[in-house]
């Protein structure tokens, strides 16, 4: 089921002012006002729901995800049998298989803990500097001093449907029910992870002849540095079914090595050019796997300084992973003696 399903310093006391990264809460205040509706039967209008759908911080998912207005029409009534008391009957069928009706499953679970839900933007609203500091807290034990900056263009945003969080462009959005569960098994680690994708900066790679390659490093250092500071927790028996990500991350980051390994080669010995098409075949999810990996067997086997040291260089996340693997007890993948050679050629001619 969750490989169909799964579609973020030292201790130092600082203040964050309010300006640094701004809050917004609007959506989940707009969704409970139509679940109160819904639960007095009355069904979402098409109006109703577009006008819930137009707000910024939903805005800013859906383009990242990609999801069509059938598939939100889709989510529309599905809310309706979830929440309706009408549809009790027909909700509690569905319920019994919720890998098939893993939609309905998913908005079931913001209906049963709303009330949770409605505490926990609250305490954010009274303590915002709080909440930021902490986040910011999280993120800063993964960055190097120089990118230890405060992210003064960024709106963090909840909403309150589906389940993950992304960072797009400069802002950040949380799904309410993957925040709430986050800062449960450790407060600001979803923040600092996100975050993290804000402030963490590449070095400018010249050529255009390797880019897709620097693309497909960049991912896995991209989500792999990010995912040290929060994936650990989910591992967690009190982490929901759902978002159980850091087994799946280290198993299936495990066999995709040889993957990466195998079209860097081919890359470079011009038998078969590394394009866009082919980068999720090669680093899936975006580059948490086999990015989580790597950065796990970086950070086991002591070098996590040196990571963070070189947190905006793609290549040399590579060769860490490599240096850390050899030392490794558990013999993990290493990368071939032709990539090696061949990324370092590339840094070599064409870093800025």
């Amino acid at each position: 089921m969750f490989k169909k399903t799964i579609t973020i310093l030292f201790f130092v006391a600082f203040f964050v002012p309010a300006f640094a990264l701004k809050i917004n809460v609007e959506p989940v205040e707009k969704y409970f006002a139509i679940t109160d509706s819904l639960r007095h039967n009355i069904s979402i209008s098409v109006k109703t729901w577009n006008n819930f759908l137009k707000q910024d911080g939903i805005q800013l998912y859906l383009k990242n995800q990609g999801f069509d207005s059938l598939y939100l029409d889709e989510y529309r009534k599905a809310m309706e049998i979830v929440y309706m008391p009408e549809n009790d009957s027909i909700l509690k069928v569905r319920l019994k298989n919720y890998e098939e009706h893993f939609l309905i499953w998913t908005i079931n679970n913001y209906k049963t803990e709303e009330a949770d839900f409605k505490k926990y933007i609250a305490n954010i609203k009274r303590n915002e500097n709080d909440f930021l500091t902490v986040n910011y807290k999280m993120c800063y034990a993964y960055l190097p001093k120089k990118m230890q900056k405060k992210a003064t263009n960024t709106t963090f945003y909840f909403i309150p449907i589906f389940n993950d969080a992304v960072a797009e462009g400069d802002d950040v959005i949380f799904t309410l029910y993957c925040a709430y569960h986050f800062d449960k098994l450790k407060n600001g680690v979803l923040g600092g992870h996100e975050i993290h994708h804000v402030l963490r900066k590449n070095k400018i790679l010249l050529t255009t002849k390797d880019s897709v390659v620097y693309e497909a490093l960049t991912l896995v250092l991209n989500e792999g540095s990010a995912d040290l500071i929060d994936k650990k927790y989910t591992a967690d028996k009190e982490c929901p079914i759902d978002m159980a990500y850091y087994s799946y991350f280290i198993d299936e980051g495990k066999n995709y090595i040889a993957n990466l390994d195998s079209a860097i080669i081919n890359h470079s010995l011009s038998k078969k050019t590394m394009t866009k098409k082919v980068l999720q075949s090669v680093v899936p999810m975006s580059g948490h796997i086999p990015g989580c990996f790597m950065a796990t067997v970086i950070e086991r086997n002591g070098l996590k300084s040196e990571m963070i040291k070189r947190i905006d260089d793609p290549i040399q996340f590579l060769l860490l992973y490599n240096k850390a693997a050899k030392m490794d007890k558990q013999k993990p993948s290493i990368f071939s003696d032709i990539t090696i050679n061949y990324i370092k050629t590339i840094k070599q001619k064409n870093y800025r």
